[in-house]
């Protein structure tokens, strides 16, 4: 059984877009992407508890970056589109949510991307992943103005 189980965990894990990957056409386009800007894309849903602290400090970043280089793009994987946008509502109510959110309630879109883990973040330039940041991180708004801020270099 446990044999089963790591190999199960590991074809997911093969399966997932790494670091260096290339993201689909359908999926670039899907997400509105353009060349020479850098996407951080965060997939979140409303029973993710790690994703109600992030969110707010994922939106304090949003307002320090420039839109025109970096872009900030929600992916809510709720399967009911309804309580996924009563999240989303809540959070813009008091100002804690103010990127473009796409609803999947399909999970077509993060399907693609298979992440092992909620919350997880994609930076992507170029149709290509740079980095991936999976689950509760401390601090998560520092750790992305870092990021950037080294990717600049």
């Amino acid at each position: 059984m446990k044999i089963l189980i790591v190999l199960f965990l590991f074809l997911t894990n093969i399966l997932a877009y790494q670091k260096g990957d290339i993201i689909s056409e359908n999926i670039a386009s899907h997400l509105g992407l353009k060349e020479n800007k850098m996407y951080i894309v965060d997939f979140f849903a409303s029973w993710c508890g790690s994703c109600k602290k992030e969110i707010p400090l994922i939106s304090k970043v949003n307002r320090q970056i420039d839109s025109n280089k970096v872009e900030i793009i929600g992916i809510d994987v709720d399967k009911d589109v309804n309580k996924g946008i009563k999240f989303q509502e809540s959070l813009k109510a008091d100002g804690n949510l103010n990127f473009r959110v796409i609803n999947d309630p399909q999970n077509l879109i993060i399907a693609e991307f298979n992440p092992i883990g909620m919350p997880t973040l994609y930076y992507i330039k170029n149709k290509k992943i740079i980095k991936i940041i999976t689950g509760a991180i401390d601090n998560i708004d520092k750790v992305i103005l870092n990021d950037l801020k080294e990717m600049e270099q």
